[in-house]
């Protein structure tokens, strides 16, 4: 939960010094940071292909940042900062301790050799209780820092003063949340009824596309360079799709013949 909170806080506002394309790219690469934690933490081995694919992942965001970054020399609104990048960088990295921390507690929950036995947790099971510790962690941070109380004379403020034409504060609140929601458990509904593979198909077509509607809806313009650079993102996580998925082929195909 705490490294849950981390990812989320340093991500949420690494939004008020980069633009949100560039915090669409790197939260696209969870795949890199979750490698490298689960090759020092949880001792896994990745094949030449997942990593060729993550590589290519980094080169894009990298090229992608530059790009941005020189641009901001001749107009320091229009660029992204070091410290949200380092924000990005931080969030990235709790983001690959969560996925260790996680397949550490399924694999001890199955293992017989540990004198600590305990019920390996279900998707649901282990969402639910990290979002509600993860409210133990935030609710007293953010009473500490005056971001609760802002965020109440925000709502009441938008209530007491209601637009034709706008949603209240408490409307887009829920209409977040509830989306949120909603999102999380279609994703489990995927996983279950058909498999990961589509699952991740999905939401990285869902992050491209995340992409152009910000283009179109905040006038963000992009270079050829920085077009390529996304393309170049996307395609490293689809070749990361199809080795897995071809390496699963090959196991089932190895089991058939034996």
């Amino acid at each position: 939960s705490f490294c849950y909170v981390a990812a989320m806080t340093a991500s949420n506002e690494s939004i008020n010094y980069v633009s949100y394309p560039t915090v669409v790219l790197a939260k696209s690469s969870k795949l890199i940071p979750t490698m490298i934690m689960g090759y020092f933490v949880e001792k896994k081995a990745y094949s030449l292909k997942e990593w060729l694919g993550a590589s290519l992942i980094t080169a894009g965001i990298i090229i992608f940042n530059l790009s941005r970054m020189s641009a901001s020399k001749g107009d320091e609104k229009g660029g992204d900062s070091v410290f949200g990048l380092a924000l990005l960088a931080f969030s990235l990295f709790m983001d690959g301790l969560l996925s260790s921390c996680q397949g550490i507690m399924k694999e001890n929950g199955k293992s017989g050799n540990n004198q600590q036995q305990y019920r390996c947790p279900s998707a649901m099971e282990m969402m639910l209780f990290t979002n509600l510790y993860a409210a133990i962690f935030i609710a007293p941070l953010s009473v500490y820092s005056g971001q609760f109380s802002n965020g109440i004379d925000i709502i009441t403020k938008s209530t007491s003063n209601p637009t034709d034409n706008e949603l209240s504060a408490i409307q887009l609140i829920a209409l977040l949340n509830g989306s949120a929601a909603a999102g999380q458990v279609f994703v489990f509904l995927t996983i279950h009824h058909f498999s990961s593979l589509v699952c991740t198909t999905i939401t990285t077509t869902r992050k491209f596309f995340t992409i152009l509607l910000s283009v179109r809806n905040f006038g963000h313009v992009f270079s050829a360079v920085q077009w390529c650079s996304i393309f170049m993102v996307f395609g490293g996580l689809y070749f990361e799709i199809v080795s897995k998925n071809i390496g699963t082929s090959g196991d089932k195909k190895k089991m058939k013949k034996a």
